[in-house]
């Protein structure tokens, strides 16, 4: 695994404190009503296709994920703890056209609606969540020394002659923001091992999305700020983590929307 540099630096554990995952969609629906509620006369914005990426440490005894804290001064989650993540943008999709990711990975991806979600754009969105880990983290997931034309937000990569790789990205989740936030996404999350990271890089990370970048043990992040779908994903994990299908993307993976003004759980 790559050494972390001091911004990525390691918590030390203070105790219990595990994400649990009791009333989940209870909680989930309680959030969804209270937006819903702040927001009574908003547009119906349409989500927009996101990647979230869930890199994992696994070489101490405990679990530890990258996370860092969005500022007060965001408009979507201010001052909550989130794993590193965006939106799909052009660049993105265009370079989707030269990879192609695992048959299982993609039968999670693309199951559900929207019927015009294809191979292409899951692979968009896998690419996106690695980007975005970059900008917002510094920390690259590829593969070093492979020729790859880059351009675009993705020059940085080409730069160290690191190529992105998507394929190594696990389903973990999706989720779609309900209506009531100033922004809705339509999130897949992914995890990866850390051992994946081709690279990071030193000193900021190129963005400053994220504040107090670091690897976080598992059994403190429930102590932390993070949203109601943030610890129910963080549940899923705990489940793949302990049951070792961790990085099994035939493994069917829960799918969180609103569903006639109710918070529901799918399998994909």
């Amino acid at each position: 695994m790559v050494a972390a540099p001091w911004r990525l630096r390691r918590r030390g554990r203070r105790g219990p404190g595990r994400v649990t995952t009791e009333a989940a969609l209870e909680a989930l629906e309680a959030e969804r009503a209270r937006l819903s509620l702040a927001r009574p006369n908003g547009p119906l914005l349409r989500p927009r296709d996101a990647g979230t990426l869930i890199v994992v440490d696994r070489t101490g005894p405990v679990p530890r994920l990258l996370m860092g804290r969005r500022s007060p001064g965001h408009v979507f989650m201010p001052g909550h703890y989130v794993f590193p993540g965006g939106r799909v943008d052009p660049e993105d999709l265009r370079l989707a056209a030269s990879f192609t990711l695992p048959e299982n990975a993609l039968a999670r991806l693309c199951a559900g609606p929207p019927s015009r979600f294809d191979a292409r754009r899951a692979t968009a969105v896998a690419l996106a969540a690695i980007r975005e880990t970059f900008e917002e983290t510094g920390a690259m997931v590829g593969a070093t020394g492979v020729p790859v034309s880059l351009s675009g937000h993705w020059q940085s990569f080409a730069a160290r002659a690191i190529r992105p790789a998507p394929e190594l990205l696990v389903p973990l989740a999706r989720a779609i923001t309900p209506p009531g936030p100033p922004r809705r996404y339509d999130t897949r999350f992914f995890c990866v091992d850390a051992s994946a990271m081709g690279g990071v890089m030193a000193g900021e990370p190129p963005t400053d999305e994220l504040e107090a970048v670091g690897w976080f043990p598992l059994d403190e992040i429930g102590r932390l700020t993070i949203a109601t779908i943030t610890r129910r994903v963080l549940a899923d994990l705990e489940i793949r983590l302990a049951d070792d299908s961790f990085l099994d993307a035939s493994r069917p993976m829960p799918f969180y929307r609103s569903v006639r003004g109710r918070f529901v759980r799918d399998l994909l």
